[in-house]
């Protein structure tokens, strides 16, 4: 039998504010297929596959991540007389001193 069933779904978020559901589905004998919830876009891996694409891919986020949150804080460790991207007061209002 080659039936998909689903392993998890997730809303994700777009730039421009509209949303999706990614779905994760897994067929016993094909492997994995991430779809998304307008069904015009579907990626199938065997089972190895998927776990080194999401395992690498989720290393390659952290690391950029990492990579722009040091920039940023290279960025304001250079301007140190300006607050404009700190939070000198304390209020949790980021920017808008």
């Amino acid at each position: 039998m080659n039936k998909w069933r689903e392993v998890e779904r997730w809303k994700v978020g777009h730039p421009d504010g509209h949303s999706e559901e990614l779905i994760l589905e897994r067929n016993d004998k094909k492997g994995y297929r991430l779809k998304n919830d307008f069904g015009n876009v579907e990626i199938e891996m065997d089972t190895m596959s998927a776990l080194e694409f999401f395992k690498k891919a989720v290393k390659a986020i952290e690391d950029d991540i990492a990579f722009d949150l040091n920039d940023w804080f290279e960025d304001n460790d250079n301007d140190s007389d300006s607050d404009e991207d700190t939070d000198m007061d304390n209020d949790c209002d980021w920017g808008a001193d």
